[in-house]
């Protein structure tokens, strides 16, 4: 390996920073091609911080970069790893760890309690890396899908449930709202999304979900993303007569999606996605670090 550079991306040009982040994720599981424009936007939506996020710069050539935020949730300040890639080149040969150790450093500096990040299951040699780094894996997430016509959601008959839409950030100031799941289904993240609050008749709150509908270039809604969908104590009518609201009753030829849903910390609701039909695209470790 040549001599290698760590700088802030604060203190890079934005194409030196796309040449990064393509040139870190070349040949990666699935494509994570960016532009100025998306890369730009995306650090936007997602809180990413740019006196954060560090770049490696080989003999003064972008070779990879990490990109990290910073978040209160309920007094503490978590901290999530949006991306760490590495040029194909300089692989396996420490670069890596640099630009963790760098990119921790940093999160220390700016009062950080907790590290998190995801990464692909099968992605075993970045899962080493950061287990070398003192993370520990919390629970495996999944990208579940449901395409198309199906045979429809359990409404949750059984138990009176009260359903009222909200802003996703009403979802945040419920007691059981679940800031321990991962950094992309936070309700920061849907901010333009929509909301419904389960409550029981004596106006008890019982659950949430938030979620997002896309519309093609027709003008249809051509797609629902489900990000976080959480009922106090678990309770199973609760999740069941949420996910009967989100999706419909799934007459429509439209492609459903749920982010990152975690196998234990959220089990209700996996197994009921599960349990509709949906399956998973995408499975990923989900990783934590005390700092």
């Amino acid at each position: 390996m040549k001599m290698l550079e760590i700088r802030k991306l604060a203190d890079c040009t934005v194409e030196e920073a796309v040449e990064a982040w393509n040139k870190g994720f070349e040949g990666y599981y699935f494509d994570m091609a960016t532009t100025p424009e998306a890369f730009t936007k995306r650090g936007e939506q997602e809180g990413l911080s740019a006196d954060l996020s560090v770049i490696a710069f080989e003999d003064g050539k972008p070779a990879g970069i990490v990109r990290n935020g910073i978040r209160e949730i309920r007094g503490k300040k978590v901290a999530w790893n949006g991306g760490t890639g590495v040029a194909p080149a300089l692989r396996g040969k420490g670069a890596g760890r640099k630009l963790m150790e760098a990119s921790l450093a940093l999160l220390r500096e700016a009062g950080a309690d907790i590290a998190t990040l995801e990464a692909v299951s099968e992605n075993v040699p970045a899962i080493e890396l950061y287990k070398k780094m003192g993370y520990v894996i919390v629970d495996t997430v999944h990208f579940l899908q449901l395409k198309g016509k199906a045979g429809g959601a359990d409404s949750g008959a059984g138990r009176a449930i009260v359903l009222e839409k909200a802003a996703p950030e009403e979802a945040g100031r419920l007691p059981f709202y679940r800031g321990d799941f991962t950094w992309q289904t936070h309700w920061q993240s849907v901010k333009d999304g929509e909301a419904l609050i389960a409550y029981s008749p004596e106006g008890e709150a019982l659950g949430y979900a938030y979620y997002r509908k896309n519309v093609g270039v027709d003008g249809k809604h051509a797609a629902t993303v489900l990000y976080q969908c959480v009922a106090g104590g678990e309770d199973e009518k609760t999740v069941q007569a949420l996910l009967a609201a989100v999706f419909g009753d799934f007459s429509d030829d439209i492609n459903r999606l749920a982010v990152n849903v975690p196998e234990e910390l959220n089990k209700t609701t996996y197994e009921a996605l599960l349990g509709l039909g949906f399956e998973t695209t995408t499975k990923q470790v989900f990783m934590k670090k005390g700092l």
